[in-house]
């Protein structure tokens, strides 16, 4: 246990440089690529073992990326698999360690309440995919354990209507060395990182499974007739029921 939690922290450390020292003398094209590889040595290092259901998306087709989130280590199995940027909560810029590598590549940074800022960063990501970047969004807004799939925010959907490209659906589920799911990486709640890195390297056999629905043409669609159609798909692809997540002020509703 302890020797495979030195090796996670050794990961984040040499993330952590890479994102400070190498990352910002590199063009955006590298530091994608710089990204994807790093993203999937720490998901080794973790002890994670990743499957991929489905035909990954063409590496040279920008496609908003919408998944579910179960935890951090979502970024890592979907970062490790597609060159993408991330959209990530504001407070996570100022995370120890992480908020450096968010920063270094090149995560938009959303403040989930405010409107304002909601679409901002809508608008930030609309010219990133019209400039040829994939980028990934969570659409619910928040963490769950895995056994639900929350109502979908459309505003950040309106960014695939606006750059004309493809809405691509992508499903993450976590499972136990008996091949069910397991919430052992689920990051909820009052769980810290600290906790949450503990229970995944003394958790044996873990393995994450990326599943990519077909992607959506975003023509003639509006946000939310995207968003239920990506929410359809992946609640599909995850075998989960819908459960509408709970009334709240978070700028992604209300923006929609």
């Amino acid at each position: 246990m302890i020797g495979r939690l030195a090796t996670a922290l050794a990961a984040f450390v040499r993330t952590w440089f890479a994102a400070r020292v190498v990352a910002p003398r590199l063009d955006p094209v590298r530091r994608r690529h710089l990204s994807r590889r790093l993203a999937a040595r720490t998901l080794r290092d973790l002890g994670l073992t990743a499957r991929i259901r489905g035909e990954r998306p063409l590496a040279h087709r920008p496609s908003l990326i919408v998944a579910n989130h179960v935890s951090w280590v979502d970024v890592q199995a979907i970062g490790a698999i597609v060159t993408a940027r991330f959209v990530a909560k504001s407070e996570t810029r100022r995370w120890p360690i992480l908020g450096t590598i968010a920063r270094g590549f090149d995560t938009f940074f959303l403040v989930r309440t405010s409107c304002r800022d909601a679409a901002r960063v809508v608008r930030r990501v609309a010219a990133a995919l019209a400039a040829g970047d994939s980028v990934v969004v969570f659409p619910e807004g928040t963490t769950t354990l895995g056994a639900e799939l929350l109502r979908f925010y459309p505003a950040f959907f309106q960014a695939a209507i606006d750059a004309g490209v493809p809405v691509q659906p992508v499903a993450v589920r976590y499972l136990g060395c008996d091949r069910q799911r397991t919430e052992a990486p689920a990051f909820v709640g009052d769980t810290t990182f600290a906790q949450s890195l503990a229970r995944i390297v003394g958790t044996r056999g873990l393995e994450v499974e990326v599943a990519f629905g077909s992607p959506i043409d975003p023509r003639g669609r509006t946000r939310r007739q995207l968003a239920a159609a990506a929410h359809e798909t992946i609640g599909g692809l995850l075998g989960l029921p819908r459960r509408d997540a709970p009334g709240s002020l978070d700028p992604l509703r209300r923006a929609a």
